[in-house]
């Protein structure tokens, strides 16, 4: 079998620029293999974020959805949450575990319908029964 490798290596050193084409064959291997470990680890180019979705936790990420429901417009959110019997507040808590309420105060509060969105919104996020959700208008 060593016999049949060997004459294939020397059938392939005949061939015109046979190096160069090895060469652009690793070439292109070595550069397939650097995008695939880079997308591996998570490499990622992000836009600039807002300072709405800068902000820490929870409370951060769920401000971000509920301002982008048509006619909730800006908001502020409060999350309580109850450990060991005590009622507990926290505004970068990343755990849904545990929540006693929210209150939302939003610039769309007064519609009827955004507020059924709104409650829509946090029952699914969070797990939580609709009468644990307080809508209000801001100011």
């Amino acid at each position: 079998m060593s016999d049949k490798f060997k004459a294939l290596v020397e059938k392939c050193r005949k061939i015109k620029g046979f190096e160069i084409i090895c060469a652009i064959v690793i070439a292109v291997l070595a550069i397939c293999v650097y995008f695939s470990v880079n997308a591996m680890m998570g490499k990622k180019e992000s836009a600039p974020a807002s300072t709405d979705q800068t902000q820490e936790g929870l409370i951060g990420e769920i401000k971000t959805i509920l301002s982008s429901i048509d006619g909730v417009g800006e908001c502020e959110v409060l999350i309580t949450y109850k450990y060991n019997g005590e009622d507990v507040s926290a505004d970068t808590l990343n755990a849904t575990d545990n929540i006693q309420g929210v209150v939302v105060v939003a610039e769309g509060g007064q519609d009827v319908y955004t507020r059924i969105k709104i409650t829509n919104a946090l029952c699914t996020l969070l797990k939580i029964e609709a009468g644990n959700i307080q809508i209000f208008e801001m100011k």
